[in-house]
């Protein structure tokens, strides 16, 4: 019996992809897990060295949630994969009305929050249908498992970007950009107002946060007491906390050297800051990307200082998002196939 067992867990272990080895080589003081498509934001799962890494739909290949080991190095596809387990709650989301599509999904901004009991919710922002989808994980096995839940639809002048937990239940998401305007996708580049910071309830649904008007509002996060909130202004290359609950909404601006994307609470109490050094575009669409940029911000000075930055050499390019576990930076990217780390 012991020996079953032991084959069980050994075969579960063997399930995850392991690295693609020499073809995927360390550079520069990198190492690289090549597999992962498009993952665009990494959150660690409580209590444990698992990542979850989105998936943006690329090309043909359809987006997805990834399960990363940060210990093994190895992966996996979490949801929807082959056999996704769906299981909608509509007493909590009844304006949801059924699982996502598995071919048409796309996964962008996510968010973890512990629930205890080696239980987590996981919100993703997903494209195939624009929308917050509601996970549940259970990391109580030899791998945690996931199951859909529930979701949050938008409105078609809304395409989402990142997503966070509020501690008082609800969450807060980042409106990048209006899909139905004429402008569209350009307005960001041109660093005009597209959209900014919206806030969903049970109760009251999805209204938009007035005074949180921003140019290409991407990366988002919220202090413990939910006053406070940090959005990265991606197209007008800022980083802004909004103070609430004392009047008229305060705004503080950094002005930063790179495209600010996801941004990440690392375990000092700072925040990590990843984005893409731009390079000049030509006819004001879609800016070239040559190289990226780490840094960390002091929420409370908001002095910034930079953590890691490439010039455009390393195989891992457009980066989006940085974490730190236990010593070590992780970082994932919007394109590509791979994440990296790296060990301070």
């Amino acid at each position: 019996m012991k020996h079953a067992m032991f084959v069980s867990m050994l075969l579960l272990l063997m399930a995850v992809v392991a690295p693609a080895g020499d073809d995927c080589p360390p550079v520069g003081g990198w190492s690289f897990i090549c597999g992962p498509s498009a993952a665009e934001d990494l959150v660690l799962i409580p209590g444990t060295h698992w990542i979850v890494g989105s998936g943006m739909s690329e090309g043909r290949n359809p987006g997805r949630l990834h399960l990363i080991n940060a210990d093994q190095k190895g992966w996996e596809i979490a949801y929807p994969g082959s056999s996704p387990v769906n299981e909608l709650d509509q007493k909590a989301y009844p304006g949801c009305t059924g699982a996502p599509d598995a071919k048409n999904f796309g996964a962008h901004g996510i968010a973890i929050r512990s629930d205890g009991n080696k239980t987590s919710t996981l919100l993703a922002v997903n494209h195939g249908r624009e929308a917050v989808e509601v996970f549940k994980i259970n990391s109580a096995g030899v791998k945690p498992s996931i199951s859909w839940i529930g979701c949050v639809p938008m409105n078609e002048t809304i395409s989402l970007n990142s997503v966070a937990f509020l501690p008082a239940g609800g969450f807060i998401a980042t409106k990048f950009y209006d899909p139905k305007a004429p402008d569209g996708f350009s307005s960001i580049m041109a660093q005009k107002i597209t959209g900014g910071v919206l806030e969903w309830h049970p109760e009251t649904g999805v209204k938009p946060i007035a005074g949180t008007d921003l140019s290409g509002a991407n990366g988002i996060e919220v202090s413990k007491d939910g006053k406070t909130l940090y959005v990265a202004a991606w197209g007008a290359q800022e980083l802004v906390r909004f103070s609430l609950g004392q009047g008229p909404i305060q705004k503080t601006v950094v002005k930063l050297d790179f495209m600010p994307d996801n941004l990440r609470w690392a375990p000092d109490g700072t925040i990590l800051i990843a984005g893409q050094n731009r390079t000049a575009s030509s006819k004001g669409g879609f800016a070239a990307f040559k190289g990226w940029t780490v840094a960390r911000l002091n929420p409370k000075t908001m002095q910034v200082t930079e953590v890691a930055k490439d010039n455009g050499d390393l195989p891992l390019q457009n980066v989006s998002v940085a974490i730190e576990i236990e010593g070590s930076l992780w970082i994932g990217s919007f394109r590509g196939d791979r994440v990296g780390y790296k060990t301070k």
